[in-house]
């Protein structure tokens, strides 16, 4: 349960820092789903990088 925990807690932590990148690039012209792809991605990332759970 710790390790989902953890995850859980990167994969937001992640979010929040790729809506601030997506902030960024709708800033630059891009548009309000940078926002949303910035979340995904800042989400998403992490998990991959880790690999699965329980390593």
């Amino acid at each position: 349960m710790e390790t989902m925990a953890k995850r859980l807690m990167i994969a937001v932590v992640g979010a929040g820092i790729g809506v601030l990148a997506g902030l960024l690039i709708d800033y630059l012209g891009a548009g309000t789903p940078a926002l949303w792809a910035g979340a995904a991605a800042g989400a998403l990332i992490p998990q991959f990088v880790l690999g699965p759970p329980g390593h």
